[in-house]
């Protein structure tokens, strides 16, 4: 008599949001985003080359968003120009 077979479980791993970034400017993983939700403001900090910025915040928005406008920003201002 033949046993049952059990059919294998696949598990699909989902890739996590991280919670320091990398900064543009210096390169080094080191750039923690704090958002406010009542004054509805978030602050980049690098604690590698002491990078800080700030900006307003949408109330759909995320650390994520935030990193990605202010790494579009940077970009658009010329910052990551190679020789």
């Amino acid at each position: 008599m033949g046993r049952r077979r059990r059919k294998k479980v696949v598990k699909i791993y989902k890739p996590k949001i991280p919670k320091i970034f990398t900064c543009p400017i210096c390169g080094a993983t080191a750039l923690n985003i704090t958002i406010d939700k009542k004054s509805r403001k978030a602050v980049a900090k690098c604690a590698e080359c002491g990078l800080l910025w700030e900006t307003e915040v949408k109330e759909y928005e995320e650390k994520i968003d935030i990193y990605h406008r202010l790494f579009d920003e940077y970009i658009d201002a010329g910052g990551a120009e190679e020789a």
